[in-house]
């Protein structure tokens, strides 16, 4: 019997021309060597995929946004297995990568691009160039990303296990920097449970936690 690896359908947005950048990622050729998918514009960095260690899969977002690419780890179940997945840029909270079938990612990619239209008229922008950042000074320079990174994969896991417990009971959580550290938040009820963490060794501090309770 011919066993049929698993694939995963992934898309992302290009930060240089808006352009959806759609792939297929196979389970066996993940493991065998780092994907990637760039724009044919040639101009917008290029969003990598990599098999981890532990049955987790990495991944490098270019963020259209804030022009850095973010960084995520989650697990192959996650990954290859639920109807529908999104990251999003831990700055402005907006969705950034997308992997589902093609019909469900084409639609979280229709409602996304009235969501930048929306911001771009909200902000008279006239070009995309119009919303994302510029050059900053040190006193601007954005938390350091590994810091997220290491707590969506902390809640991801958890959350996989049942083990982030909402008031509402059926939360759909996402986080965001915060004063002070990273929350996560219940999109349904708005329970949130803040971690104090300001550096990546902070945040695997956080590690060892059996479950996580929203108030």
């Amino acid at each position: 019997m011919v066993i049929e690896p698993k694939k995963r359908n992934i898309a992302y947005r290009c930060p240089e021309c808006g352009t959806a950048v759609l792939g297929l990622v196979g389970k066996f050729a993940l493991k065998a060597d780092l994907l990637r998918l760039k724009c044919s514009c040639g101009e917008g960095d290029a969003m990598d995929i990599g098999a981890a260690s532990d049955k987790r899969v990495r991944l490098s977002v270019p963020c259209l946004f804030c022009k850095q690419n973010h960084s995520y780890t989650v697990s192959e179940s996650i990954f290859f297995d639920r109807d529908e997945f999104m990251l999003n840029c831990p700055y402005s909270g907006m969705d950034i990568a997308f992997m589902g079938t093609e019909e469900e990612i084409g639609a979280q990619l229709d409602r996304t691009k009235t969501e930048i239209e929306r911001l771009m008229m909200s902000l008279g922008a006239e070009e995309l160039s119009d919303i994302q950042p510029q050059d900053m000074n040190e006193d601007e320079i954005l938390p350091d990303p590994a810091v997220y990174d290491t707590l969506k994969f902390l809640i991801r896991d958890l959350e996989d296990e049942g083990k982030v417990i909402c008031p509402c009971g059926e939360g759909s959580y996402e986080l965001r920097f915060c004063d002070g550290g990273v929350q996560v938040y219940c999109e349904r009820c708005g329970a949130s449970y803040t971690f104090k963490a300001m550096t990546p060794t902070m945040a695997e501090e956080y590690l060892g936690l059996d479950e996580i309770r929203l108030k």
